[in-house]
Formats: C-alpha cells, structure tokens, sequence
C-alpha cells in the first residue's frame, strides 16, 4: 500500500477519498485549513510552499499519489482563481519531486464539468492562468464568483493535458490526469443543489439525482492505482449523462441509417465512404485513420456494428 496526499481532505469529496484510501489500507497525508494533518492556505505563494515543506517531511520524501482537490467556489473571484488553478498548480508542481521516489506514482487534479457547462468563458484569464501570471490573473477575475470557478476549473484541465506528457511526468513514470465531477452532493453546493437541479435543459443531468461525493472517490482511487496504468493526460467526467445530453453531436457520433444530420445533407458521401474505410487501415492516435479517398474530404474512421444499419463515426475538425 501507498502513501497519498489529499489537499481539501477535510470535507464532500476529499473527505470521501481519504475514506475510500484508507478503507483500501492506504497512509492519506491531508492537507486543509483544518481537521487535517498539515494546516495550509493554498491561496498564497508562502502557503503554498510551506505545505509542499510539511508534506516532505510527514512523508519522509516519498509519496505514491496525489490528488489535488482543495478548491472554493467563492465569495471573492480573485480566491477562487488562485486557490483553484494556481494552488492545484503549485501543488502537483511542487510535490512531483516526491512522486518520482514513489511506486507506479499518479497526481489527478480535480477540474470540473463547469468547464465545459458555461459559455464564453474569459480566454484572457485562462492565457494568464496558463502563462503563470496570478497577478493578472486576479485582475482578470472579474466579479462573478462562478466564472471565475468555471474559468480556473477550464485552465487546470488545460494545464493537466499540456503538462502530463512532458518529460518529467509520464516521461518518468508519473502518470498526471484530471477528472472534472458534475454536480456532486457536497457542502460546497448546499445551498443551490434544488436549484441546480431544476434547470432543466439548462443543465440536464439524465440521471435524475446528484452525484455523490463516494463515487468520484472510487474514480479516484482507481486512477491512482496500477490499474489505470494507461491513463496520461485524460479529463474524465462524471456528470450523470448531462455532457452527453447538452452536445449529442461532439465526437463519437451514432449515426443510424436514413437519419439525416445537418452535416449528412452538406455532405452525402461521407456516410457511405465512412462504412468503405473501416476495413482499410487501423485507428490511429485519436481515433483517426489516414484522410478518406474523396477530394476535400475531411479525415475520418468508422468502427462497425453488427446488427444494425449503423455506424460511429469519428470526425476530425
């Protein structure tokens, strides 16, 4: 069994992990602003870097997983875009030098499906919270509490992504994701959890209830075990259906026989040529094979199904 580090261990999905880990005979180091074994404020430099002093020494310099989940909601924009991304950040970057002296070492942070909920979020904020600029980064923040969670939430996954490939991750063996959570019965959404789930088509959640904060635990704990060995750089979702719901049509689409889509009629062939190309060349790196044979034909693949006039397929735009 590991040694894990828990920031946000004290409370909804934290608290649920750390339960889970140790359940599985797992030492959880936490990391809070209470009920924990190291007291930190995440929300500043100086914070920030005594809990990455604190968490070599309880560990003796060695750690097999990290989960970075300690993240606000509000009252005050700036908080949140510096406890979310930059926090989460200097977390997972200052505790990577004890990862490489675990075992089958694995860091997730913890993002969220708000990411990809709201519209036209701020690219400015996200630039500067991916060029490491907090300070204009807090600027940017502006006043609404929930875009800049949503806001902080889109730039971790983004830095997630851009960093878990790198040299010092997965070139070492340190395997980094995110997981971005739906709407999860915590205490950080009390207060609005009827609300939210009232919105309908606004935010659907097919499922019918909220999530709870076990079940991204048990994702979580699979994630930081040896057998998600081949996760690198993955956002999972756990949103009880309502990514699926709001954007049917982003990639892999099920496209069944004489259903015609906006993009069939512009293009009639490209059914037809989809079914031809599957038996042609293997799926290649996300999902692609080498461009179908028609002229100005975008790039596509086809996985088939038996049984059915139907078949997925996989764009590229």
């Amino acid at each position: 069994m590991g040694t894990i580090v828990i920031t946000g261990s004290a409370g909804g999905i934290g608290q649920a992990t750390r339960e889970r880990l140790v359940r599985d005979g797992h030492e959880v180091i936490g990391v809070d602003i209470r009920d924990a074994e190291v007291i930190a404020d995440l929300s500043t430099p100086e914070g920030r870097n005594a809990m990455i002093g604190a968490v070599a020494a309880a560990s003796g310099g060695r750690i097999d997983g990290l989960v970075a989940g300690a993240g606000i909601t509000g009252p005050e924009p700036e908080q949140v875009v510096s406890i979310n991304y930059f926090g989460a950040v200097a977390t997972v970057e200052g505790l990577r030098p004890l990862l490489a002296q675990g075992t089958d070492s694995s860091a997730i942070a913890i993002s969220s499906n708000s990411s990809t909920t709201l519209v036209e979020l701020p690219d400015g904020l996200v630039e500067a919270c991916l060029n490491d600029d907090e300070d204009q980064a807090r600027e940017l923040a502006g006043a609404d509490p929930s875009t800049a969670y949503a806001t902080s939430k889109l730039a971790l996954a983004r830095w997630v992504r851009r960093t878990a490939i790198g040299t010092d991750w997965i070139g070492s063996g340190i395997r980094l994701n995110g997981v971005a959570p739906g709407l999860i019965d915590t205490p950080l959404v009390a207060e609005n959890l009827d609300m939210i789930m009232n919105l309908g088509d606004v935010y659907p959640i097919p499922i019918g209830r909220p999530g709870r904060a076990a079940e991204v635990a048990n994702l979580l704990a699979f994630l930081l075990s040896p057998d998600a060995s081949l996760f690198c750089g993955s956002a999972a979702f756990l949103d009880g259906g309502g990514g699926a719901a709001r954007l049917p049509r982003r990639r892999p689409l099920l496209r069944l026989g004489g259903v015609q889509g906006r993009r069939q009629r512009r293009r009639p062939q490209r059914r037809r040529l989809a079914r031809r190309q599957h038996h042609r060349r293997p799926l290649a790196h996300r999902g692609l094979t080498a461009p179908c044979p028609r002229r100005r034909e975008p790039p596509c693949g086809t996985l088939p199904t038996s049984g059915s006039n139907a078949v997925i397929v996989f764009e590229a735009r």
